[in-house]
């Protein structure tokens, strides 16, 4: 709590003295902090394959720096990311069924004397880059605990949080992309309940004005470039599965949840492919769509569906928390790269590459890899070119763009299949709730129950088939 408070008040300090930082930048000493996204985990793993091409790593290499360091995990990663497991015929069509590989993978450079460069790591908020520690003896001894697993693989000393070690490895340039852990879990647990799975917009001003000033304090000449926040209902994991169905007589019918039929305002997450498979939300069949809840008594537990005013939740809530980040960059002379704009222009028109047309589709659009949550190689090779364009323009360098033509032809996470029909496995599901939040507190320990409902008696007016709650 001290080095919290201290840190704040470095904070304030840096906001008053950012003028004084300076037009030039050196290259020469790049350190990236951050969640998730930074740390390149992706298909709901950390492993070698997505990491040797995160776009802090290929920032360095564009920025001609050796010696990058980041904590790699021998594939098939921590925990093994999933894969297309087999392509199924279902209704006509042909489905791919994703779902874990199997093993595990093992931290490669655990021992290295030094922090690694690239501190992104996956599950954390903007807070925890400030507060948590992270124990590698945990790992070597085998007391693994899923709350702390990635701080012990990336943090490891037990004893110096995130920042103090970006610090401490005197970054001439840093990236810091941190705030979409304080929105996320939102939209991958379907509830949107304001200081639990949305963190309030006042704690996060103070979070991430503690984050980026105490950069700006202890290495007041570096370089700063901080990412704004994407819009986390537009996604893949909240964008490809349709909250409605077609009969084969090609009748548009609607999904039933537990507060009754969806509408065209609300959305169905990736989590519910597999309960719909098994006849979920389908009327007529008595079973339900889970929707998530919160109790202070018991916890949360999550739901496949976001309603429309959950959705507008989210979408109020990160449009502040991008407000601040634009805020404390321009009091600490840090350069902003508008992730929320570029995704939201993605998403909407496409990426050109080559004579190819990047999208944001589920599977075969090429940029999000098989968790529809985190790019793939070809994404943060995108991501990377943002940050150099950012960069040469706030100060006149002139850094190469990446080639994209080789990330087009290596397919990591690319199908030609019907993805909007994918089975993506409740497994899968659970797996991701519990890596990228392990410490939100659940009501169950199978995290969904599906629910099933008695078709109604006579007597009783049904609901699309289904009783009514």
């Amino acid at each position: 709590m001290r080095d919290t408070r201290k840190l704040f008040a470095l904070a304030l300090a840096a906001l008053l003295v950012a003028g004084g930082a300076a037009a030039q930048v050196d290259l020469s000493r790049y350190v990236a902090l951050g969640d998730s996204v930074t740390a390149a985990y992706a298909s709901d793993g950390l492993a070698q394959l997505y990491q040797d091409h995160s776009f802090p790593a290929i920032l360095a290499g564009q920025f001609g720096m050796s010696g990058f360091q980041q904590p790699t995990i021998s594939n098939p990663g921590i925990p093994a990311v999933l894969e297309l497991k087999q392509l199924v015929v279902a209704n006509g069509q042909v489905v791919p069924v994703i779902a874990r590989k199997s093993g595990q993978g093992q931290p490669i450079n655990a021992t290295l004397p030094t922090p690694y460069n690239n501190l992104g790591i996956p599950g954390a908020n903007t807070n925890d880059l400030l507060t948590k520690k992270g124990n590698i003896q945990n790992i070597i001894t085998g007391q693994i605990n899923p709350a702390t697993l990635m701080y012990d693989l990336i943090l490891r000393d037990n004893t110096t949080t995130a920042v103090q070690q970006a610090i401490g490895l005197q970054g001439t340039i840093y990236t810091v992309w941190a705030g979409n852990n304080d929105v996320l879990g939102a939209a991958v647990y379907g509830v949107a309940i304001d200081g639990v799975t949305l963190t309030p917009a006042a704690t996060f001003q103070q979070q991430y004005a503690t984050l980026i000033g105490a950069i700006r304090q202890y290495r007041p000449n570096a370089a700063i470039v901080v990412g704004t926040i994407p819009d986390v209902t537009a996604i893949p994991f909240t964008t490809t599965v349709a909250p409605y169905i077609y009969t084969p007589q090609g009748q548009k019918v609607y999904l039933l949840g537990e507060a009754g039929p969806l509408t065209d305002n609300d959305r169905v997450t990736l989590g519910a492919s597999a309960l719909i498979q098994q006849g979920y939300g389908i009327p007529g069949t008595g079973k339900l769509l889970p929707e998530g809840s919160f109790s202070p008594t018991t916890g949360l537990t999550p739901g496949v569906i976001l309603r429309g005013a959950e959705l507008g939740a989210i979408a109020t809530r990160v449009g502040e928390l991008n407000t601040i980040i634009e805020s404390v960059a321009a009091a600490t002379a840090a350069t902003v790269v508008d992730f929320n704009a570029i995704y939201d222009d993605v998403l909407q028109n496409g990426y050109r590459v080559g004579g190819v047309t990047l999208t944001g589709a589920f599977l075969t659009g090429g940029i999000f890899s098989y968790d529809g949550v985190h790019p793939q190689t070809l994404g943060n090779a995108v991501i990377a070119n943002e940050f150099v364009k950012a960069i040469n323009a706030a100060y006149g360098t002139e850094v190469p763009l990446v080639n994209l033509r080789p990330y087009l032809t290596a397919g990591a996470a690319t199908t030609s299949v019907v993805a909007a029909q994918a089975i993506f496995t409740l497994e899968a599901y659970q797996q991701l709730l519990r890596t990228l939040f392990p410490e939100i507190k659940l009501a169950s320990p199978t995290l969904i129950r599906p629910v099933q409902r008695r078709v109604t008696s006579p007597g009783r007016q049904p609901v699309g088939g289904v009783a009514k709650p």
